[in-house]
């Protein structure tokens, strides 16, 4: 994709990353002359119209959003049958990115970060806009401090019908960041943004998110049930009163949470903490005074300045002037160049030909990057090919090779929760799905994965999945003469289940046992089929006592196999001599049959009614 052109006019220029929906490219917009972000819709998603509705909404309801504090889109189109959106290029980090590296942050960070995430939602909601996927990675903290809330690819204007949870059988948004209604699969609201933000601020002063489990649905149920550990154990310099602003973002009765992110922006800014040593959470807090009169009598006694100070401060002032406009004229008649493009290139090759061209690493930034190999540039600001001042500094982004995640074992999984399990995880596997037929497993459920679980593994790893289909060319079995729960055993099995179970007298089939089914033995079946049954309440099968007389002629052995309601069962096996004569009784239950062998070949066969 990198070197592509986009409509005549978006060139990639590198790839920034993956989402559930898309993938991410720097991109330059060779008419206006700026960085971009390109977001490309998933080509096997392209050809779902559900998901292809869904980004098209995103473009929609984002392009109506104008905020310092939300990532502006700037354009939307198709290439090659893949809708993409043009978005504001953001330099930075997002803050789940920035909470792995610094463990924690501050109370005065975290505040400021709420802040703004605060003021972005208010001017969402106020347009009819809920974010749905308020979570670290979708808030992008730049250089300055400025925070961007991006990825609206789960908005949903509120005005829509049914704007639930769910569409399409898909979770959207991030299980530890749900909201206790959503994670009821009910219709969620402005409240449900406050209380993912709730969470996102707990993570970020504690380090972690206030609720783990082994799997999603143990996360979600937390969320439903539980009530959040003490921040203030977690880390003691959390004030009470940022706690009390986190928690009622948090609380699981919507009612019982703010009102708006406005009323949250303005608790979180009349909170705002003053980092320092010593500080006093319990201390009330304190204006600066400034007596008026005692202002005047200063001012004034500022302007009664001696003479030769007015000289000096001159004198001083013309020296400054000097020096500003010597400095400016050095940096403006700086010869201009083009800054080389390093990306894709080592760390010592890139540093080596930028200083070459005359300019200068300023700063090297480290991240994880499961497409790239350690050690590679993928990244640099300015981009190469653009004309800079000689001298000046060029940004690198090196590559530090993928991170290792914890890869679970999902083997017996039903597919929907090993999907979940493996996608939701901070690795965000790949998963691509193998269905097979088995006789043993039960469909959607998966036989074996690959790698295998319960390691450490690259993030971003492919995980191939074998899945059940259930049995090929399913033909329905006799399930007579079985008992319930073994008929439940052989029906499950097979991907069909048991359905109505009714007594009924029968003189065939022993008492407990099935004596009749709905769909015969032999009959063309399908998986998730249902098979109603009849099972017997006696008097169940007469009983007929058959004696046996023969001899026999030639060494070897003798077994005797009889059929009948009972099943089939061998009554008798013994080896024996020429001349030797065998007497012997055998029950049969029912009609059935006494089948005589001799050296496994069968040799009589007696009817019995």
């Amino acid at each position: 994709m990198v070197g592509k052109i986009l409509g005549n006019r978006y060139e990639i220029i590198a790839k920034l990353g993956s989402g559930g929906m898309a993938n991410v490219y720097q991109a330059k917009d060779r008419v206006l002359n700026r960085i971009v972000t390109v977001k490309i819709l998933r080509g096997e998603l392209a050809e779902d119209k559900d998901f292809v509705r869904r980004f098209q909404l995103e473009a929609q309801a984002v392009a109506s959003l104008s905020h310092p504090n939300i990532v502006s889109i700037y354009d939307v189109g198709e290439e090659g049958g893949l809708p993409y959106l043009v978005m504001e290029y953001v330099e930075g980090f997002n803050l789940k990115e920035i909470i792995k590296r610094e463990g924690k942050l501050s109370p005065g960070e975290t505040i400021n970060i709420g802040i703004q995430v605060c003021a972005a939602l208010a001017h969402a909601h106020e347009k009819g806009i809920i974010h749905r996927d308020i979570k670290p990675h979708n808030i992008l903290v730049m250089p300055g401090g400025r925070v961007k809330v991006a990825d609206f690819g789960l908005a949903r204007v509120l005005s829509l019908p049914a704007a639930t949870v769910t569409q399409s059988g898909t979770v959207m948004g991030s299980v530890h960041y749900f909201a206790p209604e959503q994670a009821r699969g009910e219709e969620v609201g402005p409240k449900s943004d406050l209380y993912s933000l709730g969470v996102v601020l707990y993570e970020t002063v504690a380090g972690h998110v206030p609720f783990q489990g082994d799997n999603p649905i143990s996360v979600a149920l937390k969320h439903l049930q539980e009530q959040p550990p003490s921040l203030r154990k977690e880390n003691p310099t959390v004030p009470r009163s940022l706690e009390e602003i986190i928690f009622k973002a948090m609380a699981k009765d919507p009612d019982q949470r703010f009102a708006s992110a406005r009323e949250m922006q303005n608790a979180l800014a009349g909170g705002s903490v003053v980092e320092q040593n010593g500080f006093d959470e319990n201390e009330r807090t304190r204006f600066l005074h400034i007596d008026p009169e005692n202002e005047l009598s200063a001012s004034r006694s500022r302007r009664r300045l001696h003479p030769a100070a007015w000289v000096a401060l001159g004198i001083f002032f013309l020296l400054l002037v000097a020096a500003g406009l010597w400095a400016f004229s050095k940096w403006f008649f700086v010869e201009d160049a083009v800054v080389p493009d390093v990306t894709h290139m080592q760390l010592a090759q890139a540093e080596a030909k930028l200083k070459e061209a005359g300019f200068r690493v300023q700063k090297i930034v480290e991240v994880f990057n499961a497409d790239i190999a350690a050690g590679v540039v993928f990244r640099q600001d300015p981009v190469g090919n653009f004309r800079a001042k000689k001298g000046s500094g060029v940004n690198l982004w090196v590559s530090k090779g993928a991170r290792l995640v914890w890869l679970p074992d999902v083997t017996g999984f039903p597919l929907s929760e090993a999907k979940m399990m493996l996608e939701e995880r901070e690795g965000r596997f790949r998963v691509t799905v193998t269905e097979v037929n088995s006789d043993t497993v039960k469909a959607d459920t998966v036989i074996s994965q690959e790698p295998p679980g319960d390691r450490n593994v690259k993030e971003g790893t492919e995980v191939k999945l074998i899945v059940s289909k259930g049995p090929a060319n399913l033909v329905m079995p006799s399930l007579l003469g079985q008992t319930v729960e073994q008929a439940r055993t052989i029906l499950s099995r097979m991907g069909l289940s048991l359905g109505v179970i009714r007594e009924e007298s029968s003189s065939q089939y022993p008492q407990g046992t099935i004596s009749s089914q709905s769909i015969s033995e032999g009959t063309p079946v399908k998986a998730g089929d249902t098979v109603d049954v009849g099972v017997s309440q006696g008097p169940g099968p007469m009983q007929h006592t058959v004696p046996l007389q023969f001899k026999v002629n030639s060494p070897g052995v003798v077994k005797v196999v009889i059929n009948d309601s009972r099943g089939s069962r061998v009554a008798y096996e013994g080896e024996h001599l020429t001349g030797d004569k065998i007497e012997k009784e055998f029950v049969v239950y029912g009609s059935g049959e006494i089948l005589i062998y001799f050296q496994d070949q069968l040799k009589r066969t007696i009817p019995v009614e």
